[in-house]
């Protein structure tokens, strides 16, 4: 039997078109060959903030002092910990699994490749199943990247899918790659108590973001005794019976108990023989789609990181799951190109990093003339309350009209107060609204508040 849709991968962008293509009433089929959820929920964002939850807890207990309070004999236990990373990551699985089923969507586990670009195999290692569809989602997503040259084994040289199963924390830990991933682990085992390094090798530690919030970013990380080495290269690891040898271009030997190779994911596309459906990657490993997610057949179509026109972000492949299955099955055709969104972007490290629009910088290169301000988590009374001294709010503005086109957040709940920006700029609200709108007294949001009401001339730290 032909299918209406068939998708494959189950990760947010997957199964958000699922579900909204089989609430419209088409008969989906929704391919996996490991776990629903797909990366997200297995290998990134779920797991890793929930970690990031024990960690950044363990460290304000370690402050307990400063807030009146004796504890004593803090200590993680990594078993408890992992385990309550599993449970949520079970949990928010299982009613994954129950929302599929509820809908209809036809769940098969297994590999797909293609026959034609209307046929698909599905291999589970005992059987093989060939399907037909109408049309064909592809939303295989990443996997870890593993250059060749750095001796990977998964003990003593790890993905960071690997280290989500560590069974013990290792003394010490170098991390290659100051990007989001190297940059939210390193925060993590820091926090846990792990003698903790990260390499970069450009300038500044998450570099796709403004400077300032990686040169803030570096500076917190060296006050909590991470050592930070930016601009540098890696060019060999050597393993030892006491750990592993890292050799810098620089001619630095670092030494650890394992090593951790963040430096970014690369598609998954392998072995999906997209050829045989008339597919092929650009050079950077994506499929090139138009702005209605279609590839070049006119049925098939590739969104979440898979595709070119990012960026690779969950919520950015729901978002464009959504915008395929509307646009099949509700007749309301929507554009997805990488402009078409104001998209936040956020590093859950402690202190947190947010960002949407434009920094000073890009609106420089766009010829924006701007006005910006930054608002300090000194003079905001929650953030002092809470014992989070360190953190800022920077919102830049067009200097012609005032709207708000830029917003950066460096401190606690950043992921959260970048909300506001985002609101802001997807509907032009100049400074003087979003600095006008009524914040409750005392939040963290009174130094969004702050910073547009500096921008508005109706700031009261002018």
């Amino acid at each position: 039997m032909e299918r209406d849709l068939v998708i494959i991968g189950a990760g947010p962008g997957g199964y958000t078109a699922a579900l909204h293509g089989a609430k419209r009433g088409a008969g989906v089929c929704l391919i996996e060959q490991a776990a629903v959820g797909g990366v997200c929920l297995n290998y990134g964002c779920i797991p890793t903030k929930t970690l990031a939850a024990s960690a950044e807890l363990y460290a304000r207990m370690r402050r307990a002092a400063d807030f009146g309070l004796e504890v004593d004999q803090i200590r993680p236990n990594v078993a408890k910990i992992i385990k309550r990373k599993d449970d949520v990551v079970a949990r928010l699985a299982k009613g994954l699994h129950q929302l599929l089923k509820q809908q209809g969507v036809e769940l098969i586990t297994g590999k797909a490749s293609f026959l034609s670009s209307r046929e698909l195999a599905i291999d589970n290692g005992q059987a093989r199943t060939i399907l037909e569809a109408k049309r064909i989602i592809i939303a295989a997503g990443t996997v870890p990247y593993i250059p060749s040259s750095f001796s990977y084994d998964g003990e003593s040289v790890l993905t960071t899918d690997d280290a989500l199963k560590l069974a013990d924390l290792p003394a010490s830990l170098v991390i290659i790659g100051g990007g989001v991933l190297g940059c939210e682990f390193a925060s993590i085992f820091n926090a846990l108590g792990v003698e903790t390094a990260i390499v970069e090798r450009f300038p500044s530690l998450i570099p796709s973001f403004d400077a300032e919030l990686g040169q803030h970013l570096s500076l917190s990380f060296k006050r909590r005794g991470i050592r930070v080495y930016t601009g540098q290269i890696v060019e060999g690891i050597e393993k030892g019976a006491a750990g592993v040898r890292l050799c810098l271009a620089s001619g630095e030997v670092l030494e650890a108990h394992r090593v951790l190779l963040a430096m970014g994911r690369k598609t998954a596309w392998e072995g999906l023989q997209l050829e045989k459906a008339g597919l092929v990657v650009d050079e950077g490993g994506k499929i090139p789609v138009g702005p209605d997610l279609r590839t070049k057949i006119p049925w098939i179509y590739a969104i979440g990181d898979i595709n070119n026109i990012g960026p690779d972000l969950a919520h950015v492949a729901s978002e464009q799951g959504l915008a395929v299955a509307e646009g099949l099955f509700a007749r309301s055709p929507r554009v997805f190109t990488a402009n078409s969104r104001v998209v936040p972007r956020c590093v859950f490290t402690d202190p947190e990093v947010a960002s949407v629009g434009l920094t000073e910088a890009e609106a420089a290169e766009k010829g924006i003339k701007v006005r910006v301000n930054k608002f300090s988590y000194l003079a905001n009374g929650k953030a002092l309350a809470l014992g989070e001294r360190e953190g800022w709010v920077k919102l830049v503005a067009a200097e012609e009209g005032g709207r708000i086109i830029g917003a950066q957040i460096f401190g606690t709940r950043a992921a959260e107060l970048i909300a506001e920006a985002t609101l802001a700029i997807s509907h032009g609200l100049t400074a003087g609204q979003l600095a006008s709108l009524l914040h409750a007294h005392p939040t963290l949001t009174e130094a969004v508040m702050e910073a547009a009401g500096g921008l508005a001339g109706l700031g009261l730290y002018e």
